[in-house]
């Protein structure tokens, strides 16, 4: 995993439209070392919520946005510590993309509606 995946909400290109209490929960569990992963890893058959199972991955986007943002990157965060240690993601996979937001007033801005 070297980009965040077409359709990221972390992706400034993507039009994607949060609650803006959804898009809270997200920062705040990135911010606060719980684990955010990729939609299209999570099993949505049984909830609109979604259950992550053992398959499910870290989403990129996210990691990429905490780097963008944080001090400290994605390395503030103790599960995305985790996918470094089990090599989800490298850190030469690291850098200021700018494809993905660079703050977090314009994440929320850009998702919630």
């Amino acid at each position: 995993m070297k980009q965040p995946c077409a359709n990221c909400p972390f992706r400034k290109s993507i039009a994607y439209a949060l609650s803006p209490e959804k898009a809270h929960d997200i920062l705040q569990a990135i911010t606060h070392n719980k684990a955010f992963h990729c939609h299209k890893t999570v099993d949505y058959s049984e909830s609109h919520e979604g259950r992550v199972t053992v398959e499910s991955k870290l989403c990129f986007g996210a990691v990429l946005f905490l780097e963008n943002t944080v001090r400290g990157g994605c390395r503030s965060n103790v599960m995305f510590r985790f996918g470094l240690i089990s090599k989800e993601f490298e850190l030469n996979d690291l850098r200021k993309e700018e494809s993905v937001y660079q703050s977090f007033e314009e994440f929320l801005e850009e998702v919630s509606y």
